[in-house]
């Protein structure tokens, strides 16, 4: 399910240019199915803090897609 809502943001900001209340609203929902797999979230579930599981694995993360850098990427190649 991760898969899904990570394939859904990135399709909607390769074309378009979300706000970034957006992207929070996203990374609340993918925080939310993550950790409790539920409606709500309290940080007693949270097992990893998001910026470390937005990390490569390489480097200790679980490889989740930062959404605000990953856009801002996305944005940079429009102008290649």
């Amino acid at each position: 399910m991760l898969s899904v809502l990570n394939s859904q943001a990135v399709y909607s900001i390769t074309s378009l240019r979300p706000p970034k209340s957006t992207l929070k609203e996203i990374d609340v929902k993918r925080k939310q199915f993550l950790w409790s797999g539920a409606e709500a979230l309290t940080g007693a579930k949270c097992k990893v803090n998001w910026p470390r599981s937005t990390r490569p694995v390489d480097l200790g993360g679980l490889g989740v897609l930062h959404l605000v850098k990953f856009a801002r990427a996305l944005r940079l190649r429009w102008l290649w």
